[in-house]
This record gives structure tokens, C-alpha cells and sequence, in this order.
């Protein structure tokens, strides 16, 4: 593959560029897919898209046409990568085209109400859709064990196998080729020497850390443009999925197996020693303190988090590794200097090894094919693309894309260059790295492991599917409840939700 090696560099500047069509791709297929159907200079037939004509349930195309399928990347920041990577598939499989499109959080609502309304892209990820493959709707996704997938070896856990197991039907559903999703703290390292400040070094228990995030909270309220030291806003699943996982790792009571425990009904959410007491604590200090801009709960992720960082206008973030790659695109001074530093999330609170969070290698989330696809006239062209996507042509090409560590066998390791990576992750158990004696702990979570008990309908023990999550934060943080009752809720929504 050596003439079709596409360089991280121009990844990134194709990310760069692709940003002025994502808000017309996100919307729908038809400008996007009228240009494709221009490039292509003969007949086109769109599956899913709004120049489709013959997209009834057993039709063939007519001879000569290209087959034109929709295809969501699993975020918009990536959708230039992807763009090239899709191109090398066309490339080598002639009649079929992709017509990519993207949707972040503000544009999933729309997305998925389109769907709802009868729209059916061949190929989609649930990263942003933010509908995971469970028990109570798996036959919304094709089963993957079913379409003669040729690559479930290459994976170095058992991807084959564990969604069935978990759930007792066939699968699997989705699929992901990545190291779970890392959270860490990450910085502008220009503003944070200007600061004075060296967490790299100087941060080594949670009383470091709280000390570091006063100091740099009085530095930026101290200067005319800086306008956070920490810059956080909310988002219903990294609130739900992502946070409550990490912090408590800080603690000796705050393992994973502890929490997987409260989902198993084996331990109360709403105990004195509850793992998820930690969390909620962090934020109510992190508010009480300054650490965090005043109104949580109604900031926007991207508008006002992700856009002030790369804007050059807050110090950090608690992050993974998406605004890294998006302050490269977008042609951060600091960034492309690079000038970006980070560290694990939680240094340890009570003398135990330092522990960083991973989110479990996906097993109810990834790329998926609805099932509708199976009748469309174009399934055997679907089908090629997902299995492609997948391949070991593939993989290194998307793990360079987006800087992750795929947990997946190949003949010659990706060149991964994500920052995330290259500053934070690969030093984390390494000899010699910054954070040799730091661990990953990339078990189960609770939620994953008490899905296949979660009665249909229910609101989950942070019902944050429907965002009811906030009102929790909201009252918290305004005073309205204490963390114990924020805990109370947790403990009555599991009893409501859970038939253990």
C-alpha cells in the first residue's frame, strides 16, 4: 500500500478543510451527493440520499450506474481523513461511491429524527447518534455475525463473541477497532508556562492537583485575555458514561470493580462509601471553588468548551482525544507548534498507584448497519464497504487518522501521531515515560455489565439518554440537593431501571 499511504500531516489538513461542509452534510445527502454524482461523470443511483429513484426493496441497479451510499464518519472532525480513506476504497472497488457526511452533538437530535422519518444511510456510528446496541434494541442493527465478516480474528479480544455473550442474542452489533476512548486533562502549553505552572512535574497526588487548579484558576482571572484556566461545559453522556468512571479512580474506594458492584445491585449507589460520591464532590468543589465557569449545565461542549480552547482563549481541558486533532485542524498557533501537553486524570488521593480510566475496548458500540439495509438492491455493496472499512487495508489508515491505538493484529504497527497519544497515552505503564508507574484500567463498567438486565424503557441509573442528568447537576450545583440526594436519585433510578 505504500503509494496510497496517506500522511497524518495531510489527514489533518484535510480535516481542515473539509470543516465548511459539515454543517450541509450533516443536514442531509443532496447537495453532498449531487457533487459526488458530478464527480462520478455517469448515471448515479443514491441509497438513503435525496436524488434516489430506485431504492425499492429488491431492485437492481440498471447497468452502467454507480452505486452511490451514505456513510456517517464517527465524528466531524474527522471527516477529511475519511474522505481520503473512503477515496482509496473507490479507488480499488469500482461502481461503488461514498457519499460521506458527518453529525456532531448539537446535530444528532436531527439526525436521528430523520432517520426516525424514513431516512436509511448504509453505514453509521453511534458515537454521536448516541444510541447504543442493547437488549432492548438489537434488531434495529444488522447482526454482524451474518454477513460473512472475514475479520473478527484480527481483533486481540474476543469481538466475535462478547456482545452475544453479554446479551444472549447473535452478534455482534456494532464494531470498533480501538482502545476504549481515554479522558485526560490536556493544555495549552503556552498559557500554562505563562502561568508558571509545570503539572507535568509538579502534580503527583490529588492534593497537587486541587492546588494546581486553584492557582491557575487565580492566574486566568488575572489576565485580560485569558478567559478560563479549566474551560468545562456539559454534556449528558460524558456526565454519565465518561465522568463518574474516571474520578472516583482517584480513591481506594473508588475502584471500577466497586462501582460494577452498585450496578450489580451488590453495593448501594447512595452508600456512605459509594465510588460515585467522589464524582459528584469533585464537580460541587471544582463549582464552589471557581475551578469551573459559573452555569455548567447550560455551556455548550463545542461552542463554548471546545472552541474557546482552540480559540486560545482557556488554559485546559478534561477532554479525549477529539479537540486535540481539532485544534490542529483548525490551525491553532499553539497546536501547530506543538504546544499541547497533558497528563492522566486523576493522580491518587490516597497513596495507591495512579490509576487513568479507559473506556472498555466497544462492545455495544462502533460502526453499525440498520437493518433495513438487508432489503434495499444495494446490500451486497454495503456490506462490501462496512467489510472493507474493517480490513487490515484499513485499520492503519483510520488508526493514524485519528491517533488512536487499534487493539487489532497487523503486519506493521500504525505510525500513530495523535497528540493524545504521543503525549499522554503512550507514557502511561511505559519504562522510562513520564508515567511509567501510572495503569489503565479498561475493565467493564457497570453499565455495560447490567445492560442485559435493564428493563426496556427505563431511564438508567443517570438518565442521561434524555438528559435528565442535568437537572441533577443543576440542583447540585445551585444548592437545591446535596450529594447525597444527587446519590439518592442514582440508587432509585437503578431500582426502577434494573431487574436483578
Amino acid at each position: 500500500m505504500g503509494e496510497h499511504h496517506l500522511s497524518r500531516r495531510k489527514f489533518l489538513g484535510l480535516a481542515a478543510v473539509a470543516g465548511g461542509g459539515l454543517v450541509a452534510a450533516a443536514c442531509g445527502a443532496s447537495s453532498a451527493t449531487t457533487t459526488a454524482a458530478a464527480a462520478i461523470g455517469g448515471a448515479t443511483t443514491t441509497v438513503g440520499g435525496a436524488v434516489a429513484t430506485t431504492t425499492t426493496p429488491g431492485a437492481t441497479a440498471p447497468a452502467g450506474e454507480a452505486v452511490v451510499l451514505d456513510v456517517m464518519t464517527n465524528a466531524s472532525e474527522y471527516e477529511g481523513a475519511y474522505r481520503e480513506i473512503w477515496n482509496f476504497f473507490e479507488s480499488t472497488h469500482p461502481g461503488i461511491k461514498i457519499n460521506l457526511f458527518s453529525i456532531n452533538e448539537d446535530t444528532a437530535a436531527a439526525h436521528n429524527t430523520k432517520v426516525a422519518g424514513g431516512y436509511l444511510p448504509a453505514i453509521e456510528h453511534n458515537q454521536e447518534t448516541q444510541i447504543l446496541a442493547g437488549a432492548s434494541n438489537y434488531e434495529t442493527f444488522v447482526d454482524l455475525s451474518s454477513i460473512d465478516f472475514p475479520w473478527f480474528d484480527k481483533w486481540t479480544w474476543d469481538v466475535e463473541h462478547a456482545w452475544s455473550k453479554l446479551f444472549g442474542v447473535p452478534g455482534p452489533r456494532t464494531l470498533d477497532p480501538y482502545q476504549g476512548y481515554v479522558l485526560t486533562w490536556q493544555w495549552n502549553e503556552v498559557l500554562m508556562q505563562r502561568a508558571g505552572l509545570d503539572p507535568q512535574k509538579d502534580v503527583k497526588t490529588w492534593d497537587d492537583m486541587t492546588a494546581w487548579l486553584t492557582e491557575g484558576t487565580a492566574w486566568a482571572k488575572a489576565q485580560d485575555d485569558v478567559s478560563f484556566f479549566w474551560n468545562q461545559a456539559w454534556h449528558n453522556w460524558v456526565f454519565a458514561v465518561h465522568y463518574p468512571e474516571i474520578v472516583p479512580m482517584a480513591f481506594e474506594d473508588g475502584t471500577r470493580q466497586r462501582a460494577v458492584d452498585c450496578w450489580l445491585g451488590e453495593a448501594k449507589f447512595n452508600a456512605a462509601d459509594s465510588p460515585y460520591r467522589h464524582f459528584y464532590q469533585f464537580f460541587l468543589d471544582a463549582s464552589k471553588n471557581g475551578w469551573i465557569p459559573d452555569g455548567l449545565t447550560t455551556r455548550q461542549w463545542e461552542g463554548d468548551m471546545e472552541a474557546s480552547y482552540i480559540a486560545g482563549d482557556s488554559v485546559m481541558m478534561f477532554h479525549g482525544p477529539w479537540p486535540w486533532d481539532k485544534a490542529l485542524a483548525s490551525g491553532s498557533d499553539f497546536a501547530l507548534n506543538d504546544m499541547q501537553r497533558g497528563m492522566p486524570a486523576t493522580p491518587p488521593a490516597d497513596g495507591q498507584p495512579w490509576m487513568q480510566a479507559a473506556a472498555p475496548p466497544a462492545i455495544d458500540n462502533g460502526y453499525f448497519i440498520r437493518t433495513g439495509n438487508k432489503e434495499t438492491p444495494y446490500w451486497e455493496q454495503t456490506r462490501t464497504a462496512f467489510n472493507w472499512l474493517h480490513s487490515p487495508e484499513a485499520i492503519p489508515l483510520r488508526a493514524e487518522a485519528e491517533g488512536r491505538l487499534p487493539l487489532y493484529e497487523l503486519d506493521e504497527l500504525p505510525d500513530i501521531q495523535g497528540p493524545q497519544f504521543q503525549q499522554v497515552l503512550k507514557e502511561i505503564g511505559t519504562p522510562g515515560g513520564k508515567w511509567e508507574n501510572t495503569k489503565f484500567d479498561d475493565s467493564m463498567t457497570g453499565e455495560i455489565v447490567a445492560a442485559p438486565f435493564r428493563k426496556k424503557g427505563s431511564v438508567g441509573v443517570f438518565d442521561w439518554e434524555a438528559n435528565g442528568n442535568n437537572v441533577v447537576f443543576a440542583d447540585l450545583l445551585s444548592g437545591a440537593i446535596t450529594v447525597q440526594e444527587a446519590l439518592d436519585i442514582n440508587q432509585a433510578n437503578w431500582e426502577a431501571s434494573y431487574d436483578i
